[in-house]
């Protein structure tokens, strides 16, 4: 195996786990629980998981828009050669 390879596949496992903790964090703390949440507490909640689906559905349309614009400039590409014909 390449160093290379290897250094971007255990980078990959780190990123997995790094998340995976960060992710699990707010499990343990009573704070983050919504039943243990009151008034501010549950507004602050409520605007993190907001933030948190604004994020996931960005990086969604964000990775759609990448082949949306491919398949735009290919359909373009065949227009102009089609009127120069």
């Amino acid at each position: 195996m390449e160093p290379l390879l290897g250094a971007k596949i255990g980078c990959l496992f780190a990123l997995l786990a790094l998340t995976l903790v960060c992710g699990l964090i707010p499990i343990y703390f009573k704070w983050f629980q919504i039943e243990g949440a009151t008034g501010r507490h549950h507004r602050v909640l409520s605007l993190l998981g907001c933030i948190s689906a604004g994020v996931f559905l960005g990086a969604g349309f964000m990775h759609m828009t990448a082949e949306a614009l491919e398949g735009i400039e290919s359909e373009i590409q065949k227009f102009m050669v089609q009127d120069r014909k």
